[in-house]
């Protein structure tokens, strides 16, 4: 992912810091029967963590009152639920639609936090999940092509590589590896368009196809699209859990998706991690996570922190002044 993509796109981000933001629950723990669900989701073969699941919170009569992606740990949150009658619902690539049944928050049965675990089937058999997929027999044709177009991306012969690659898949069409390798020479080609239809079938093949998941999220986070770049972000930051700068997007599209505890969470790892001064832009997304629910002292020490490590940075004006404001209170 290109650094300066992820500066720009941050640096609207953080004009927007003196706006109210944008929330669609309340905290948990105030007055008014508010409640917080957590949603945990695991695969029902293996019982691992289901990542970048899609959980909606439905009303009794199926309408979708809030949305959310689960975790690397296979878990999603939705604070300040107000008394009612709620499903889950979960949904995913390559496993069945999953419903909970009736949740009552709030009140005296309710209660102010509810956990509600989920199992998911897959689509595919039993073993296939990600993290634990058993690699296909490739069929000698396949493989020979696919190698020839290796050799040839090595040279840099990238329509030669092309239509081995093609070769391949016409051979073998679960070959998640040749559409991979597909993309990667789209790009080469400069045909964006071509490289993504072909990651995306390479993901749909295999999920956990680290590169494929990281182009396509940087591929939706440049182009704005915050929605369909997080679940390849939340598979590429579970593949790469150390890679700060993969972190740093995850969080800052969580933040524009509304998931403000999430990017919390995740901006807050990024100083820990090796290279972490690179990406201090993390304390800004953390300040933001916290505009209108954290302390002031809390985002004080966010900016302070940027500004340590990014002095001479082109926000750090406007993150002194940001940061004033906020003490003059």
């Amino acid at each position: 992912m290109k650094s300066s993509h992820l500066w720009l796109l941050v640096l609207a981000f953080f004009s927007a810091l003196s706006a109210a933001q944008q929330t669609t629950t309340m905290s948990a723990g105030t007055s008014g029967g508010l409640t917080t669900i957590t949603v945990r989701v695991s695969y029902q073969q293996s019982h691992r963590p289901a990542a970048a699941m899609r959980v909606e919170l439905v009303s009794p009569y199926g309408g979708m009152v809030d949305t959310r992606t689960t975790d690397g740990n296979g878990g999603a949150t939705f604070n300040g639920v107000s008394s009612g009658r709620y499903r889950v619902k979960v949904s995913g690539p390559d496993v069945e639609t999953t419903t909970s049944d009736l949740i009552e928050a709030g009140g005296s049965i309710g209660g102010p936090y509810i956990t509600e675990n989920m199992q998911v089937r897959l689509t595919k058999p039993a073993g296939t999940e990600p993290g634990t997929a058993i690699a296909p027999v490739v069929p000698e044709a396949a493989e020979k092509e696919f190698k020839l177009g290796a050799k040839d991306m090595d040279k840099k012969h990238w329509e030669e590589a092309k239509d081995h690659f093609q070769k391949a898949i016409a051979a073998f069409p679960k070959y998640a590896e040749a559409f991979n390798n597909l993309a990667l020479v789209e790009i080469q080609l400069k045909d964006g368009k071509s490289a993504v239809e072909a990651f995306r079938s390479a993901t749909q093949i295999d999920p956990t196809l680290s590169q494929a998941n990281f182009y396509l999220g940087q591929f939706y986070y440049e182009n704005a699209q915050y929605k369909e770049a997080e679940p390849y972000m939340l598979r590429a930051s579970a593949a790469q859990p150390e890679n700060a700068q993969i972190l740093t997007a995850l969080a800052n599209v969580e933040m524009q998706n509304g998931e403000a505890d999430l990017a919390l969470t995740n901006a807050r790892k990024v100083p820990s991690l090796p290279n972490a001064k690179q990406f201090a832009i993390s304390h800004l997304i953390a300040a933001q996570a916290l505009t209108g629910k954290g302390p002031d002292d809390e985002i004080a020490k966010e900016y302070e922190a940027y500004l340590k490590e990014a002095p001479d940075s082109s926000l750090a004006p406007r993150v002194k002044d940001a940061l004033a404001k906020l003490k003059s209170k």
